[in-house]
């Protein structure tokens, strides 16, 4: 059964519980009896450790030896090559209009 985080929106109280996932939110905070209950939005408590198991979902041969952090690198670098090229050629074109008097 998954757990969920509970906030009273009245008087603050947060509080973890255990229910299925069909059971309806709670509603009534235990501390201040008021329907103000709301339900928050947390990580899940577990993590995928292990050969087999990739970030991606996207596990093969090709990509098992690439990490996030070359893929954030391979895109930082054809989006610097990227603003380079629209930079150069826009600095290309102005002229420095020379006007003698």
């Amino acid at each position: 059964m998954p757990n969920y985080d509970y906030e009273c929106q009245s008087c603050g109280y947060t509080f973890e519980t255990s229910q299925r996932i069909t059971e309806k939110a709670l509603t009534d905070c235990p501390q201040c009896k008021q329907p103000k209950l709301q339900r928050l939005i947390s990580a899940p408590a577990f993590h995928l450790k292990g050969g087999g198991w990739y970030k991606d979902g996207y596990g093969s041969a090709g990509s098992a030896g690439r990490t996030e952090n070359q893929r954030i690198d391979k895109l930082s670098q054809k989006l610097n090559e990227s603003e380079s090229k629209s930079s150069d050629s826009s600095s290309g074109s102005s002229s420095s209009g020379d006007s003698s008097t």
